[in-house]
Parts: structure tokens; sequence; C-alpha cells
């Protein structure tokens, strides 16, 4: 499998972002497009304020322990909601080729999306309401 493009799948995921329904539907639309072009994708929100939550955190060692591709990365991205950190986006994907800036980018791109997704469609825990 290769690599996707990022000009080819940042508007991917900004469409699905639109269509779902809630932020567990992005997530798992995100992961299912990123893994068919990237080779694997786990997308995961960290809703703690500082480090990473136990959950997470066996997640995130599960995936990167993986040996099923050469490349594996893990990046993250704060999730905010107005001026309002309201959790980070961690991203870990596993490819056979090497990346580059795209995983960074789309990383980048799936937190402004997912935010996008909270926005329209619930009130984050700890979230400050937006000036209207």
């Amino acid at each position: 499998m290769t690599l996707g493009s990022e000009r080819d799948l940042v508007p991917v995921i900004t469409r699905l972002s639109r269509q779902s329904k809630n932020i567990d539907e992005a997530i798992e639309m995100f992961q299912s497009v990123l893994s068919g072009e990237i080779g694997s994708a786990a997308l995961l929100v960290d809703l703690t304020d500082e480090g990473m939550s136990p959950s997470v955190a066996k997640s995130t060692a599960a995936f990167m322990d993986s040996r099923e591709f050469p490349f594996r990365g893990l990046y993250t991205a704060p999730l905010t909601v107005g001026n309002r950190k309201v959790g980070r986006l961690i991203a870990c994907f596993g490819t056979f080729g090497v990346p580059g800036k795209m995983l960074p980018d789309l990383t980048s791109h799936v937190a402004r999306q997912l935010v996008e997704v909270l926005r329209r469609t619930q009130t984050f825990p700890h979230a400050v309401p937006e000036a209207a």
C-alpha cells in the first residue's frame, strides 16, 4: 500500500466531518479512510488536562509496539473549542513508506475537523461557550 496524497485526503476528511453525526462517527470514518490510503491509523481523543489517560496510553503503546509496518509514528494536536482546550487528538499511523511532512499536517487537519464536529453536535464538557 502506498501513501495517499495529502491533497486528496484533506477534502475527503472535510466532507466526512460535515456528514458525521457525532465525534465517534467522525473518528471511525476518518480512521477508515486514512487506513485505506496510508496503511493503518488509530485516532484517539484524550480528555485529560495533563499527561495521557491510562486507556489512551495503553492503546497508543499497543499500536506503536506493533511490527506490521516499518514506520510507525505518533502525532498530537490540541482540540480547542472557542478559546478553551478541551482535549487532545493522538494520531498513530503505520506505513510502508516514509511519510515526510504529510502525517503531521493530516493530524492537524483531522483535529480541526473534530473541533468542527464538536461545535456542531454537542457542548464539550470543559468548553467555554463561544461568543456570538
